[in-house]
């Protein structure tokens, strides 16, 4: 057992005068006492000699800790790394995942763990456990993909070790956003990614700060991006400062920078599902997800959410409670009454976190009490992970076709066809060429550019030097230019849905094979198919047996012969069994 000396009483006013939030001041140095094992408070540092030959840190709980926000029933979570060896370098410090920050990013007292690793953070490391415990069950419960945002994000501490974690358990399809209003901030969350091996160019992070509605504000203009506590928009109240913010952030009343507000909806439909929103918005927590509950309910698995007054706290646990989300892990906002002060915000000591599991769209294991992935839901609609079993009656009258283009040739001509997932074009032509549609919808995200090798051959060949996008627009620059075909660049299920309904007679489906994916463009392709309209689905096989990535086409498919009436129309053997399923709506 090895015990630090205790932080200097001048440092911690230094500290003090550099953080202007009041309650961040308290949690901050508390939160450096306990790592600093000053003995009055209890705390003592344990530190073990590891494997590499920096020294880890490790913490010992104590009784200020009565309520942590989690049990030994969720420790689980570590356990999933407890095989990785992170790797000590001077000039950062190392969590138990290997994430890497650099010293001078952190603020003043906490450079003292310059070039050393952390523990299991329990219960804490920097941050509290159970902010770790949020962000490492949505991990666990993401599939194929890892999806997250950070809301007011700082140096994005939460985005990088969510990638970090994803990595070690073999996640690669990883994309992050991130918003933070601070550029110096900003700067350091860019700087946060490189260090850790991320492109911060391949995800989005945003200058700006978050709201309900878009516009501009004004915000503290921060000289010390490490040492600042954090901050939030100054409202106008009809031409005065807004009395709770010019008591809360009192430096930023004079002294600020004009914003860009992104509202938290427009964020949240930049994708279809979120495996985890995590909000640190200096007390607009509440404001945000009552506006975006119902956003929430449809895109978000898990939220984590900083709060800091009990008031806030109680708002919150109400608007998500009506809305049907399960509160796993709550640590309430730690408070001294203080009749002088105008506000519960402004007696906030530590702040609080809450961890919440969206129910529609991550169940849990009942025999473990772990959450899991599925059953999964989009709407009215939840579908397992395991398929349903087909009966006689849902393949009737099916034909079976050696090949999809043998099959489609039995569909009707001149109609309205859409596809979802074009690659390079390939059946797109066919299909032009053998039911000479009038209208030809084509739906991609056209990043395939991006994608350094495809099929063993080096895509800047493949697309001539071109984006995925100019490539295919100019192999049909004809059927463009006369109206007779459409591209639509995003989101599948997104766009389509903007469609009108029961606007389509044929729509193949070849996009997100997840079922996830899958599920989304089923449930919106349903409503914009004719009544008599045909449903294709590619590649009805549990997996792709060459890359061993699972698939949700059967699934989605079963499911909706058994619970939604339709019936399968053809089954065509493809090469390798990746076969096309074309269903129709019973008579």
């Amino acid at each position: 057992m090895n015990q630090r000396s205790s932080i200097p009483t001048k440092a911690l006013r230094y500290a003090k005068r550099l953080i202007y939030l009041p309650h961040t001041a308290t949690e901050t140095l508390e939160r450096l006492r306990r790592l600093d094992a000053v003995p009055a408070g209890g705390h003592t540092a344990e530190v073990i000699p590891p494997s590499t030959p920096a020294l880890e840190v490790k913490f010992v709980p104590t009784s200020g800790e009565i309520y942590a926000g989690y049990t030994a029933a969720d420790l689980w979570v570590f356990d999933l790394f407890k095989d990785v060896r992170p790797v000590p370098k001077p000039g950062f410090v190392t969590d138990f995942l290997g994430t890497r920050t650099r010293t001078t990013s952190l603020w003043n007292i906490a450079r003292q763990f310059d070039g050393q690793v952390f523990g299991r953070p329990v219960p804490h490391d920097l941050f509290e456990a159970v902010e770790w415990i949020g962000l490492l069950k949505a991990v666990a419960s993401a599939r194929n993909g890892f999806a997250m945002m950070e809301l007011g994000a700082g140096w994005g501490p939460w985005l990088v070790a969510g990638a970090v974690a994803c990595s070690h358990l073999g996640i690669k399809d990883i994309n992050l956003l991130g918003v933070e209003a601070d550029p110096g901030r900003l700067e350091l969350m860019r700087q946060h990614f490189i260090d850790n091996n991320l492109d911060p160019d391949a995800h989005s992070l945003l200058r700006a700060a978050v709201g309900t509605q878009a516009g501009h504000a004004r915000w503290p203009r921060i000289s010390d991006a490490a040492n600042a506590g954090g901050g939030r928009p100054i409202r106008d109240n009809n031409g005065e400062v807004n009395k709770d913010d010019a008591d809360y952030i009192p430096h930023a009343v004079d002294d600020y920078i004009d914003v860009d507000i992104l509202p938290l909806r427009d964020l949240l439909t930049r994708r279809p599902v979120w495996d985890l929103v995590h909000i640190d918005v200096q007390g607009w927590e509440a404001e945000l997800v009552s506006n975006a509950v119902e956003t929430l309910n449809e895109r978000a698995k898990w939220l984590v959410i900083g709060t800091h007054s009990r008031l806030l706290d109680g708002v919150l646990i109400g608007t998500l409670h009506r809305a049907g989300w399960v509160l796993e892990n709550e640590k309430p906002t730690r408070f001294t009454f203080d009749a002088g002060k105008d506000s519960l915000e402004l007696m906030a000591e530590v702040d609080g976190a809450q961890i919440w599991r969206n129910p529609r769209l991550v169940s849990v294991d009942q025999s473990s009490s772990r959450p899991k992935s599925g059953p999964v839901s989009n709407g009215s609609i939840h579908i397992s992970n395991d398929p349903l079993s087909l009966v006689q009656e849902h393949v009737e009258k099916a034909r079976i076709f050696a090949t999809r283009e043998d099959a489609l040739a039995t569909l009707p001509r001149g109609g309205k066809f859409a596809e979802i997932g074009v690659a390079f074009g390939d059946f797109s032509e066919h299909v032009l060429r053998t039911l000479e549609p009038t209208r030809f919808d084509a739906f991609d995200i056209f990043r395939l550019h991006e994608v350094e090798t495809i099929w063993g051959r080096p895509s800047v060949e493949t697309f001539r030097g071109q984006t995925h996008r100019q490539f295919y627009e100019g192999r049909f620059a004809g059927e463009v230019a006369s109206g007779r075909m459409r591209i639509f660049e995003g989101d599948s299920s997104h766009l389509m849905a903007q469609q009108r309904d029961e606007f389509y007679d044929i729509i193949y489906i070849d996009g997100d094979h997840t079922l996830e994916g899958v599920l989304r463009d089923a449930e919106v392709a349903a409503r914009k198919l004719s009544k008599d309209g045909y449903l294709v689905f590619n590649d009805y096989i549990m997996a792709d047996h060459a890359s061993n990535s699972p698939y949700g086409i059967v699934q989605v498919v079963n499911w909706l012969c058994a619970n939604m009436g339709w019936r399968v129309h053809y089954l065509a053997l493809q090469r390798m069994l990746f076969c096309d399923i074309c269903l129709v709506r019973s008579e």
